[in-house]
């Protein structure tokens, strides 16, 4: 992650702090998202005006992406609780 996507030279990764890092690959997420979000955009902007097809209903970038209406991306607490409880007792 560092040498690839990041592009971080040896001595530049070895002056990060963990937090700084962590704080690099948050953004290389956020704009690989939002790259991901606009190509999706125009994607489903060219499917619904250029196909000669009647569609049922028009695709939507969450759709292109996989969200569905049903889902949503914020978990409860309750799910989050339940979540970390199942997980500390995988790990031990």
């Amino acid at each position: 992650m560092a040498y690839g996507p990041l592009g971080l030279k040896p001595w530049e990764f070895g002056r990060l702090t963990f937090g700084e890092f962590y704080e690099l690959a948050e953004g290389y997420h956020w704009r690989t998202q939002q790259e991901q979000r606009m190509t999706a955009g125009f994607v489903a902007s060219i499917i619904n005006t250029c196909t000669s097809r009647d569609l049922k209903k028009p695709v939507t970038v969450e759709l292109l992406l996989g969200y569905g209406p049903a889902q949503s991306q914020e978990k409860t607490k309750d799910q989050a609780k339940a979540e970390m409880k199942a997980l500390l007792a995988e790990v031990g």
